[in-house]
């Protein structure tokens, strides 16, 4: 994988990530069960993308790989904060 294909990779991630939030923010704020399914698996998405992509660009050696993976960390984090905020709202914690 090149430079210009893995910024363009790391945009849509980026994207889908601003969509999957934006989703999340919603289905916390009004009872909506279908955004926050969206949310769910843009998140799933986004964290298992990067790493997928992370693990192949550092194979190849590219400095992209460091991004894919602060980008990992940084949508696992929103991630468990989302399962915790879901969590609280159902009521299972």
């Amino acid at each position: 994988m090149d430079t210009k294909n893995g910024l363009i990779n790391f945009s849509l991630f980026v994207f889908v990530f601003i969509f999957a939030f934006v989703f999340s923010i919603d289905a916390l704020a009004s009872p909506n069960t279908f955004y926050g399914v969206l949310a769910l698996v843009g998140f799933l998405v986004s964290l298992g993308a990067s790493l997928f992509n992370g693990i192949l660009s550092r194979r190849d050696g590219e400095a992209l790989a460091l991004w894919y993976f602060v980008y990992a960390v940084i949508v696992g984090i929103i991630t468990v904060w989302y399962l915790t905020r879901c969590g609280t709202a159902f009521g299972w914690w």
